[in-house]
C-alpha cells in the first residue's frame, strides 16, 4: 500500500545512510558518489518490485482505495505508464531523500537522529497499519469488489504468499546492504 511505501522508502535511505556513514563522513567525493548509486540502485532493485507487484495483481490496495483509475489501465498507455514511474518514483524519491538527510545529520555529527528516524519511520508504518486494518487486512483486488464488499483476508494464499515473499526480499537486502556498507572502505 502506497501510505506503508513512502515511509519505509524513507526509513530504508536512513538505514542505509547509516551503514555507510563511515563513507560519508570521509568527505571523499568518490565514496559519496559510490553511496548515491547504491542508493539509488537499491530503491529501484529491492524496494520498488513490490508496490509494482501489488499494483499488478490487487491495483486498488495498492493505492489505498483512493483512485478508482488503476482499475482501468489495460489499454491506456499513458495511464499505464504513468502509474509505473508513478510507482518507482513514490520509492526511489523518498529512499534518495531519506539517505540525504540521514548524510545531512551524519556530517552534522547527530548520528543518533539518523537512528530516531528510521524508528520513527517504522512506527509510522506501524500506526498506518493500525489506523487503516480494515483495507490491510481485507483485500479487494479492484473498486468493483471493494464497492461489492467482496474481500478475502490478507493471510490467505496467494497473497499473504507474495506478501511473505516480498517482505523477505526487502527486509533481508536491507539487512545485508546494511552489513556490507559498513564493512566498505
Amino acid at each position: 500500500m502506497l501510505a506503508m511505501d513512502v515511509p519505509v522508502a524513507v526509513m530504508s535511505g536512513l538505514v542505509l545512510a547509516e551503514g555507510g556513514k563511515h563513507l560519508l563522513k570521509s568527505g571523499d567525493k568518490e565514496k559519496k558518489r559510490f553511496m548515491n548509486v547504491i542508493v539509488l540502485m537499491y530503491a529501484a532493485i529491492f524496494i520498488a518490485p513490490a508496490p509494482i507487484y501489488y499494483m499488478c495483481g490487487w491495483p486498488a490496495w495498492e493505492v489505498n482505495y483512493l483512485w478508482r483509475w488503476v482499475d482501468h489501465i489495460k489499454g491506456y498507455p499513458l495511464r499505464a505508464g504513468f502509474i509505473a514511474y508513478a510507482l518507482l518514483a513514490c520509492v526511489v524519491i523518498p529512499t534518495y531523500l531519506g539517505y540525504e538527510l540521514g548524510n545531512f545529520l551524519i556530517k552534522k555529527g547527530k548520528e543518533l537522529w539518523v537512528r530516531i528516524g528510521y524508528i520513527v519511520m517504522l512506527i509510522l508504518v506501524g500506526i498506518i497499519i493500525l489506523l487503516l486494518r480494515d483495507i490491510t487486512f481485507n483485500i479487494y483486488a479492484d473498486f468493483v469488489k471493494y464497492d461489492a464488499g467482496d474481500s478475502f483476508s490478507f493471510w490467505t494464499h496467494p497473497f499473504f504468499t507474495g506478501w511473505f515473499l516480498s517482505a523477505l526480499y526487502f527486509w533481508g537486502s536491507l539487512v545485508l546492504f546494511y552489513l556490507w556498507l559498513r564493512k566498505q572502505k
